[in-house]
């Protein structure tokens, strides 16, 4: 079973588009989605835009593995559940809000969300680490029920940020909140631009809170999303990693499309690495 992004031809605003791509996916032979249009900005869904992403999955045989939330809009603090201002950080804890419903109606189990603070002051040691994230953890804190009634999990994306600062604040979350509740979705790209040679130590460090991955390669420098494969990222090592955390298939993946034209040949050439690498944690599993 395999996963594809929604928006791995980019995001379109036309419904009779978004439909054409996923039938394009569906006809890859996906067994599923990850909902990804609209994971940056402050777009709210309406419960009939939702019942209509359900019913396009239904008709195309499509399951939904997760759902991408947005932080808000990119270089603002406006619908920002990280905001010290609070009317933005409640508009913040309703988009997330947002994504959960949307989750919930398309039967999916976890959301995906962001979370970057501002690195450079914690480096620095301007503030006490608990300062700089206490406005997350009172939208974490206020999301928490809303997500356990509708059994979703929030799964946080590695980024950017030195890793001996991630895994602080990781572990300050983890240890703060349960696995059904918060956990990790480790992106393959973002990690080889981050931890380099170290590329594991998130899947590894936090592998009892892998639940969601996003499959990419890159060549270590930029995040360049790749079809798995065309990189350098160690999937021999990830493969055993994975097998062994709480992760349940289909492997998703995200790379990227960033050419026009038809994308059908390209589709067909993720489908088979992501078989590919399907095959190698298999092998694993089995043992």
């Amino acid at each position: 079973m395999l996963a594809m992004t929604t928006d791995f031809h980019g995001e379109s605003r036309k419904s009779g588009e978004i439909k054409n791509t996923l039938t394009r996916i569906a006809q890859a032979g996906f067994s599923h989605v990850h909902w990804c249009h609209e994971w940056t900005g402050a777009y709210l869904y309406s419960v009939y835009e939702m019942l209509q992403m359900r019913e396009w999955c239904d008709e195309l045989g499509l399951k939904v593995k997760g759902v991408h939330a947005t932080s808000g809009e990119r270089g603002s603090d406006l619908k920002d559940y990280t905001s010290s201002n609070e009317y933005n950080r409640l508009a913040g804890v309703e988009l997330v809000k947002n994504r959960v419903d949307l989750a919930y109606i398309l039967n999916a189990e976890d959301v995906v969300l962001h979370y970057d603070p501002p690195w450079d002051r914690i480096e620095k040691g301007e503030e006490d680490l608990r300062d700089i994230i206490k406005y997350a953890l009172k939208s974490f804190d206020e999301l928490e029920a809303y997500c356990r009634t509708r059994h979703i999990r929030l799964c946080l994306e590695n980024g950017g940020g030195p890793p001996v600062l991630v895994c602080r604040i990781y572990d300050t979350l983890f240890e703060r909140y349960d696995a059904n509740y918060l956990g990790l979705c480790f992106d393959t790209g973002h990690a080889l631009i981050y931890c380099k040679e170290n590329c594991l130590e998130y899947a590894e460090r936090y592998n009892d809170r892998l639940f969601m991955i996003h499959i990419h390669d890159n060549q270590g420098e930029k995040d360049e999303h790749l079809i798995p494969f065309e990189g350098r990222f160690d999937w021999e090592g990830f493969a055993p990693v994975l097998a062994r955390s709480p992760y349940r298939f289909p492997i998703l993946l995200e790379p990227a499309y960033r050419v026009e034209g038809d994308d059908r040949v390209w589709l067909q050439k993720a489908f088979e690495a992501g078989n590919r690498f399907l095959a190698m944690v298999e092998k694993h599993c089995k043992r």
